[in-house]
């Protein structure tokens, strides 16, 4: 006699068909989205280097203060940015652009924060903040020591529930930062994709989305990376120190070298300059590392004025008064 097939479902088949169902809603929802970046490219322009920032959620404080940050910093940087018609990509969008196969408007930004267990408070305080301003940041997630029996602080599925409420919220998307939080550079490349495949398969399994995109501990590079490639990923984050100038320290649309792309400190309490590069203010920040600001806007305004003349002309002769 056969048995009745079973109702149940197992937590990775009911996460790959929940992707599914906010795979089809973001479908909907990224077509404003598409329409805004559009928007902003006509009026600032193409970018050809996009900055990356580099948070630790937003309440922190590492090396003295050198590097820090508190709620209401947090929420002063986040208004900055909506005030300047700054656009926060997304983890997809970051990947096109890194291939080639995607414009990004000439103010643009990357907004990325290293997660892990201790996360969710943090998590919880950004959505509000982020939602308000319209930013977006890339998560990109320590994975061991989140589930219950691997830490106390996961109790009841805490740790991994909060980065669900994050991902339902629209304000977030996901990468990785490993499995063991070692200095994977010096891991030979079989004891390194051992990490990083174990990390990739949990974001998977606890939020049924394959990440794209890593940030390697202590922004330690391996000469492994490339083979990543093989098993879905597209890029890395390092720190400030993966190019030859300060100045240089932008991704570029069709990157020649993503698997070290550079990040930039936030500006931290009090002062509000960063330590990378030391003693720049967000706004100064903008100026230096996008095309959206100072003289490039100047110029991009004036041609849009070149054009509309050109185009007005061209009316004319078509159209004379009668």
């Amino acid at each position: 006699m056969s048995s009745l097939p079973s109702n149940t479902i197992n937590r990775h088949d009911f996460l790959k068909v929940t992707g599914l169902a906010i795979g089809s809603l973001v479908i909907g929802s990224s077509i404003p989205r598409t329409a805004d970046r559009l928007r902003l490219i006509k009026k600032y322009g193409r970018a050809t280097r996009v900055p990356a920032l580099e948070f630790h959620g937003d309440n922190y404080y590492f090396y003295d203060g050198a590097y820090c940050m508190n709620p209401p910093t947090f929420k002063y940087l986040m208004t900055l940015l909506y005030e300047n018609e700054v656009w926060a990509a997304t983890s997809d969008e970051v990947v096109a652009y890194i291939q080639g196969n995607l414009d990004l408007p000439a103010r643009s930004i990357i907004l990325t924060t290293d997660s892990g267990n201790v996360s969710h408070t943090s998590l919880e305080r950004m959505t509000p903040v982020l939602q308000e301003t319209g930013m977006h940041f890339i998560s990109l997630i320590w994975t061991r020591f989140m589930q219950a029996n691997e830490s106390v602080l996961c109790q009841g599925d805490i740790c991994w529930g909060a980065f669900r409420e994050a991902q339902d919220s629209g304000v977030f998307s996901f990468g990785s930062h490993s499995e063991t939080h070692r200095d994977l550079a010096a891991l030979s490349p079989e004891e390194g994709l051992i990490d990083m495949l174990e990390s990739k398969k949990e974001i998977e399994d606890m939020l049924g989305i394959t990440p794209q995109l890593i940030s390697w501990p202590f922004e330690s590079v391996p000469s492994w990376a490339p083979i990543l490639a093989e098993h879905g990923f597209v890029g890395s984050f390092a720190g400030g120190g993966s190019r030859k100038t300060m100045q240089e320290n932008v991704i570029l649309p069709n990157e020649p070298s993503p698997w070290d792309l550079p990040r930039l400190l936030p500006p931290n309490i009090g002062s509000l300059t960063s330590g990378r590069p030391g003693g720049k203010t967000m706004q100064e920040m903008l100026e230096m590392f996008t095309d959206g600001f100072g003289e490039n806007y100047v110029a991009h305004q004036k041609q849009i004025q070149i054009e509309n003349n050109i185009r007005n002309l061209y009316y004319r002769k078509m159209h004379p008064p009668r």
